[in-house]
């Protein structure tokens, strides 16, 4: 997830430095002059590749909340022992649990056996 971010971060750090060291080099002049109808269609694809560029970066971010947002999620594990059905529930982070151990909420380290399952529950 963080290389995701880094690698996008880097790509637009290459795309701004890239558009810098073309704005800096000497402009040939132009044999012609621009009309008007050649200025406003210049002027609309510029606001519309800002406006593409400004709708990708708030996608990208869109996206990064509800994914954090969905790993921060409470929710109720279930360990059930296979030979006894005894069943013990908690409370954890969705993030905070793998198939062989998970932490509360509470900070406990809770450990599973091989002879138990687990099974998580949203809260909602």
């Amino acid at each position: 997830m963080l290389t995701k971010i880094i690698f996008t971060l880097a790509v637009i750090a290459g795309c701004l430095w890239f558009a810098s060291t073309k704005r800096n080099q000497e402009l040939k002049p132009l044999k012609r002059k621009l009309t008007q109808k050649d200025n406003e269609r210049k002027l609309l694809l510029t606001r519309s590749a800002f406006a593409f560029m400004f709708l990708m970066v708030l996608a990208a971010g869109v996206i990064v909340f509800f994914e954090l947002k969905g790993d921060y999620e409470t929710v109720t594990v279930h360990v059930i022992n296979s030979e006894t059905n005894s069943r013990t529930s908690y409370q954890a982070q969705r993030q905070d649990v793998t198939e062989d151990s998970f932490t509360t909420i509470k900070g406990r380290k809770v450990f599973v056996a091989d002879v138990e399952r687990v099974e998580m529950e949203s809260s909602k």
